[in-house]
């Protein structure tokens, strides 16, 4: 099921609670009026409230936001992972003819895994292993073509998370605009 199916039927699920909750209130003025048991109407509130309570625990177990989009955790988790180690990987070979630097190599390599054992496509494969042969076996890699590679994987990858192209323009670019900041200087 993807995840904006999921986030719909929670959001179902918490109107209901939310509906109940309040026919539950409706109840309990009616009652009080009419000087009638104030318990039924008390447990039709109480029910409205714990459907919309487990409704938003399954929200904040299931989901995280990544650029105002929200997104299962574990899809949170490899988007940062791969940003996170593309940045890294770019980081020394920014500035023209500066070597790469062991640190970067192995980011390079751990975005090729990360492709490889999240069931990417074989394109992005291609893509991250052609990223990682510039930046560890070339003295002065080609950093545009590693940028170029690495927006294709971003790109591939939040397509297979979402079907809405202004989602996928929306995640893709704040990921580049990750990947691609300036190294921060100490």
């Amino acid at each position: 099921m993807s995840a904006s199916t999921e986030i719909i039927l929670i959001e179902i699920v918490f109107s209901l609670g939310a509906l109940i909750a309040l026919g539950g209130l409706v109840g309990l003025i009616w009652t009080k009026r009419h000087h009638q048991a104030l318990r039924p109407a008390m447990t039709v509130i109480v029910c409205g409230v714990g459907i919309v309570i487990i409704a938003s625990l399954l929200n904040v177990l299931l989901f995280k936001s990544y650029a105002g989009v929200r997104v299962k955790k574990n899809q949170y988790y490899e988007i940062t992972s791969l940003t996170t180690n593309m940045h890294a990987s770019l980081a020394s070979s920014q500035a023209p003819n500066q070597p790469v630097t062991p640190q970067a190599k192995k980011a390079s390599r751990n975005v090729t895994y990360l492709i490889d054992h999240t069931g990417q496509p074989a394109r992005s494969k291609r893509w991250a292993q052609a990223a990682q042969t510039q930046l560890t076996r070339r003295k002065t890699p080609d950093v545009a073509l590693v940028k170029r590679n690495y927006q294709k994987i971003l790109h591939q990858y939040f397509q297979g998370i979402t079907s809405s192209a202004k989602t996928v323009t929306k995640l893709e670019t704040h990921a580049v605009d990750r990947v691609n900041q300036a190294p921060k200087t100490k």
